[in-house]
């Protein structure tokens, strides 16, 4: 029997703390894709819609898709362009199509110029809509801050397992089928969700590495296959967007829902006690060229995170604090990706290939953090900075740096984009030039995401805090809206009771 199936995706993580408004040509960088032509150029990407256009060509969906968008985590979205999201998102209910599922991808932790609870409106909206009779199922990045109106208004709820997040088109699936047991009658499951006073977790979820994460997540598989549990699910949350859902929680689909509570409790209880394996302190840039300057010329690259400044956190990706400190160790053999700075890529675009320019390069977002750095450069290459992932994150899909330039500053290649860019790939260095294996130290903005690529590469990997807006200095950021106490802004023998539970 062919079933009828909205699926729509609007993924945008959002840095509250970033001034710069996110608008539909931030999407465009990556993808915006209205109609059914995001079913023909996102098939056969590690996407989620990917592995939902799969389910539905395996158990005979009719799939409907208005909207399928991402963005770079960045600042708040526009106002009139989130009215647009939800436009066309609804549009198909609005017009009284009936659907008997939707399938929404989303991140979780979206904030717009209009709303501290982006996902938790839509759902809202999407609920009144289709009707208590659809089944709502939504996939969420795993640094999702989940709210209890998300919560309320879906049936199915389900996270990435991987960060780097490499399992996007996987969960899909998974999701998909457990969507088609229920289609064809397994009991109607139901939300309950779990939450302590924390803004971080588990090292933050990174799985790369070991422990906690993979310990919380083999206990989360361990609770799927109780009775009356469909999905066991761990979100880390957001620590750099200031809502009052803030952190880490825990999402159970159960066809019971006592047994849902129940193993909900079990597991934000393990995610509290991961608290002692966080890591809040990070390498300084003094401590990362300690480290840069012992590596010799027949090393593989050691790869230096600037993670404060990581677009992937929704910062400015433009601090030149971690590049100030190569070029005054002398690094050779190195660059640098990215800094953000479209002025910057102006000039050396006007002065043309093999000038000398004067570049006040980067420090534009947050200049009282990271001030720009002066320099003299080279101009050694222009590109449009177009390129296509090679994976494992985001394998096959289309990126843009915006127009790029590369210049050479003593012996490091700097990537100077339009568009703020974190560097997850090793096809940002290769689409302008550059080798990455063959260089000595690679400095990139990133926190993680890196490692699925670089770290099969990189002789060593180190985070470095270099000032920035997705530093966790958490205690240095102005919050407003978030419950106090909490984790690790007080004491957490403030806060260890406060378990809260949303049906």
């Amino acid at each position: 029997m062919t079933r009828r199936v909205l699926l729509a995706e609007i993924m945008h993580e959002t840095n509250t703390f970033n001034r710069i408004a996110t608008v539909k040509a931030d999407f465009e960088t990556r993808y915006w894709h209205e109609g059914m032509q995001a079913a023909s150029v996102l098939a056969g990407t590690n996407t989620e819609i990917a592995g939902f256009i799969e389910a539905a060509q395996n158990y005979d969906w009719s799939l409907e898709v208005p909207l399928a968008a991402s963005a770079s985590p960045s600042g708040p979205m526009a106002a009139a362009d989130w009215d647009r999201v939800k436009q066309l998102i609804l549009e198909p209910l609005q017009a009284g199509q009936e659907f008997d599922a939707v399938a929404l991808v989303l991140h979780g932790s979206m904030v717009t110029e209009t709303t501290l609870d982006a996902e938790g409106e839509l759902l809202h909206d999407v609920r009144a809509l289709a009707g208590e009779d659809t089944l709502i199922a939504v996939t969420l990045d795993m640094h999702a801050n989940v709210s209890a109106a998300m919560i309320a208004a879906a049936d199915m709820m389900m996270a990435y397992r991987t960060y780097p997040h490499v399992d996007q088109r996987e969960r899909a699936l998974h999701m998909a089928r457990l969507m088609q047991d229920v289609l064809q009658g397994a009991p109607r499951p139901e939300l309950v969700m779990a939450r302590l006073p924390m803004m971080d977790a588990a090292n933050h979820g990174q799985t790369a590495d070991g422990q906690p994460m993979p310990g919380l997540l083999k206990l989360a598989e361990t609770v799927e296959a109780r009775d009356g549990i469909v999905c066991a699910s761990i979100q880390i949350g957001f620590p750099w967007s200031d809502v009052p859902d803030i952190g880490p929680n825990v999402v159970v689909t159960a066809s019971d829902k006592r047994a849902g509570c129940a193993a909900a409790a079990e597991l934000m209880q393990a995610v509290w006690h991961s608290r002692h394996d966080t890591q809040l302190e990070f390498a300084t840039p003094a401590d990362a060229m300690a480290l840069a300057t012992r590596g010799s010329a027949g090393d593989r690259p050691l790869v230096l995170a600037d993670f404060a400044d990581n677009p992937a956190g929704g910062a400015y990706g433009d601090s030149p604090n971690l590049l100030r400190a190569m070029i005054a160790a002398r690094l050779e053999r190195a660059a640098f990706a990215t800094i953000s700075d479209p002025v910057s890529v102006e000039q050396a675009v006007n002065a043309g290939i093999g000038a000398t320019v004067h570049l006040s390069l980067g420090g534009k977002g947050a200049p009282e953090l990271t001030p720009p750095l002066e320099v003299e450069a080279e101009v050694v290459n222009l590109t449009d900075g177009e390129f296509i992932c090679a994976g494992p994150m985001w394998r096959g899909v289309a990126f843009s740096m915006g127009a790029t330039a590369v210049v050479r500053v003593g012996g490091i290649d700097v990537i100077v984009s339009s568009v703020p860019t974190a560097v997850m790939d090793l096809n940002v260095f290769r689409s302008v030039g550059i080798n990455p294996e063959q260089l000595t130290t690679i400095g990139l903005k990133s926190r993680n995401h890196f490692k699925a690529a670089y770290g099969p590469v990189a002789r060593e990997t180190l985070l470095v805090d270099a000032g920035g807006i997705a530093s966790m200095r958490l205690r240095e950021l102005t919050y407003r809206n978030i419950p106090r106490p909490i984790w690790p802004l007080e004491n957490s023998e403030l806060v260890k009771d406060l378990l809260t539970m949303q049906p």
